[in-house]
């Protein structure tokens, strides 16, 4: 495939991803990881995607930054960056395979059960970002899944959908930030990756923009069942591809 056939198909997913990152603030790589993997080799489709996932977290946090619970969310941090680690010691023991396996029957369940209309609003939040930032370090340190988890509570929790989004992005961005001076350290960041990236940010941006827009055509209610159904969508993703099945 020519380059510049690459480069419009990967324009084509980067444009869909940026507007499912725009409207819920989370699920860049869900869809463009697999979907750029077909034509562009893994190992640079890994950093091109952590990179624009910065980009565009970094766009809805500016946009949503004044709904966003910093206090909360620094905790939230913490406990993920001093989890993060143990999550890559439990990769040393435990089969990669049945940790997502794991991890995907279990996000899904949760899904299922806040998208039937149940829920346990925990009382005191800044507490539990505690338990939540160690689950999403550990899963994030193992499986590069940090994500669902976060997710997942602020919907438990009612959360409206600006302070929703404000909050992951906040979370997300310090995560990529370390993410990508890793793969720099690491000789991830080569010259194809950021021709790649470089070509991608036009169609990421308007993608995440034309989300933005269409999140405020949304009430809390159907912006919470779109987000689940993507967490769905994420952790039935996660348990087919530990089973092998794709």
């Amino acid at each position: 495939m020519e380059f510049y056939t690459l480069v419009a198909s990967g324009l084509i997913v980067v444009l869909a991803a940026g507007f499912i990152q725009g409207l819920t603030s989370f699920g860049f790589a869900l869809l463009s990881l697999p979907l750029l993997t077909q034509f562009i080799p893994l190992q640079e489709v890994v950093p091109i995607v952590v990179i624009l996932s910065l980009c565009t977290n970094i766009f809805i946090f500016i946009h949503s930054r004044r709904d966003a619970e910093l206090r909360k969310i620094w905790i939230l941090i913490f406990s993920s960056l001093a989890a993060a680690p143990f999550g890559t010691y439990l990769l040393l023991y435990l089969d990669s395979s049945l940790l997502k396996l794991c991890t995907g029957v279990l996000i899904t369940l949760f899904a299922f059960i806040l998208l039937s209309g149940k829920s346990v609003p925990v009382q005191n939040e800044r507490l539990a970002y505690v338990p939540v930032g160690i689950t999403s370090g550990i899963l994030n340190g193992s499986i590069s899944m940090s994500g669902p988890p976060v997710a997942l509570f602020l919907s438990n929790q009612g959360v409206g959908k600006e302070t929703f989004r404000a909050n992951i992005s906040a979370y997300a961005i310090l995560l990529n930030l370390i993410t990508v001076c890793t793969y720099f350290y690491g000789g991830l960041i080569t010259s194809e990756v950021i021709r790649y990236t470089s070509w991608f940010v036009p169609g990421m941006f308007v993608g995440v923009f034309v989300g933005i827009y269409a999140v405020k055509r949304l009430n809390d209610k159907l912006f919470k069942r779109i987000a689940l159904w993507l967490i769905v969508l994420s952790g039935g993703w996660t348990t087919i591809t530990a089973l092998g099945i794709i």
